[in-house]
């Protein structure tokens, strides 16, 4: 799944060339999304608006239009937006918009996990309700996340995998985090110390900065705008890399299970806090 990374290296491809163009027309797939609007109400709130700004909330691609429209896609497991793509050549395509100057922007997903919504003018966002804060605000603090996680017992990465309090991390950039915060993956969220808050924050912005810069992690199927893999794939210490020696340490790189996902981590580099040893 496109996490906080990929979904802002899509936002930076396709803000140039869409803002401040005009929809002109909406195609709509024959196919269910996992959550879409009718598309009779794509086809009437959408054509004929001029995109005016484009934002990421984290992991939704906000397509703000004259006139107090919005347009809310989420990329799910397997969605790509291509922009110029040949569509009649394109399988699995749900969304073509086509805009001022012939330029078309399409959602493509194989697995139609994805979402695509249209709000009207005055329509609360209500997905956007449930999203945590950004890592990137200044309201995410190292006393903050003390704060949220005093108490609970939830391990570390499920924590920091909890959508509904921090926005856009998944599973590849917290096992990332996890090991370049030297913290095992299991330890109790309410265990750490501020310091071990202010290590991990530190950690989180350097990580989804570089993959940022690096275009994104291509694992599986993800592609920018312009249908372009990710680099950051190369870079990563412990995702993916069960049964491998530790880059660090020489350790093999472990993996278990969390929450149905995989966890890989260092036993040597990563330690539960103190109070857990």
């Amino acid at each position: 799944m496109p996490e906080l990374p990929e979904v802002e290296v899509i936002r930076r491809g396709l803000a140039p060339p869409l803002v401040g163009r005009r929809i002109q027309r909406v195609q709509v797939g024959s196919k269910r999304l996992r959550l879409a609007s009718p598309p009779e109400h794509l086809a009437r709130w959408l054509p004929g608006r001029r995109l005016e700004r484009l934002q990421r909330r984290g992991k939704y691609l906000v397509f703000h239009l004259e006139g107090g429209v919005t347009l809310l896609i989420h990329l799910g497991m397997t969605g790509r937006l291509l922009l110029g793509a040949p569509l009649q050549r394109e399988p699995h395509v749900h969304l073509v918009l086509t805009l001022e100057g012939g330029l078309t922007l399409a959602f493509q997903d194989a697995r139609r996990f994805g979402q695509v919504l249209v709000f009207p003018p005055g329509e609360p966002l209500v997905l956007l309700e449930h999203v945590g804060r950004d890592p990137f605000s200044r309201r995410v603090t190292p006393n903050w996340l003390a704060e949220i996680a005093r108490g609970r017992t939830r391990p570390l990465k499920n924590f920091l995998l909890d959508g509904r309090l921090l926005a856009g991390l998944g599973n590849i950039y917290a096992c990332e985090v996890l090991f370049a915060a030297g913290l095992h993956p299991e330890t109790p969220a309410g265990d750490l110390n501020i310091d071990d808050w202010a290590r991990v924050l530190k950690e989180t912005r350097r990580i989804l900065k570089r993959a940022i810069r690096q275009g994104g992690t291509t694992v599986n199927d993800y592609l920018n705008s312009h249908g372009e893999t990710g680099l950051f794939q190369v870079e990563l210490m412990v995702y993916g890399r069960g049964g491998e020696p530790c880059l660090h340490c020489n350790h093999l790189i472990e993996r278990l299970v969390q929450a149905g996902r995989s966890t890989f981590f260092c036993p040597t580099c990563q330690r539960k806090t103190d109070s857990n040893l």
